[in-house]
């Protein structure tokens, strides 16, 4: 009988939480005129930006799959596709550049079919300055992702090529990086 015991399998254990749903993901840019290589935390590459088929932007995956084509529809306007598609039933987000000026730009995204640009009211709001590489994506009241460049101490020259995207937990690094895209890349 105590043999048994002894090979009995130890009591379940309640789950454990994993700790990559409360901590935020950080990626460091590197910008090269209309591209932008994202690499991760280790250093590795984890997407990119380059021109892509039919006249638009691609935002691809470190093994060079599109994850979402960016297209202009009008001006200061765009919309961003699943994949490679170009087609209206694909569509992922409208985006509209609401104001801009030489420190402060201000664009509203639209995610389909509960908005749009009639509606008053965005999804999503991207508030920043392309040339501080500041950009704060917000949802309602709550802060989404944020950018920003990659100081260094006492130094007092810094790097407008290199800088840094912080995603907030439960957010969706695609969708994030994609707006992300829209906000630097597209005018």
């Amino acid at each position: 009988m105590e043999q048994l015991a002894a090979c009995a399998p130890p009591p379940a254990m309640a789950p454990v939480a994993v700790a990559w749903s409360v901590v935020p993901v950080d990626f460091t840019v590197v910008k090269k005129g209309p591209e932008m290589a994202m690499h991760d935390a280790t250093g590795g590459l984890a997407f990119r930006v380059a021109g892509g088929g039919a006249g638009g932007t691609a935002l691809f995956d470190a093994a060079g799959g599109v994850l979402v084509t960016i297209r202009t529809s009008g001006q200061g306007e765009w919309q961003a596709f699943s994949g490679s598609s170009l087609e209206q039933r694909h569509i992922i987000f409208s985006a509209k550049v609401i104001s801009t000026s030489s420190s402060r730009k201000e664009v509203h995204v639209f995610i389909p079919p509960r908005s749009s640009f009639e509606d008053p009211k965005p999804s999503y709001r991207l508030l920043g300055s392309t040339f501080r590489r500041a950009c704060t994506i917000i949802k309602g009241d709550s802060i989404v992702a944020q950018t920003n460049l990659l100081y260094k101490l006492k130094k007092t020259i810094y790097s407008r090529r290199k800088f840094r995207v912080t995603i907030y937990p439960g957010n969706d690094n695609i969708l994030v990086m994609a707006m992300i895209m829209t906000f630097f890349v597209e005018k």
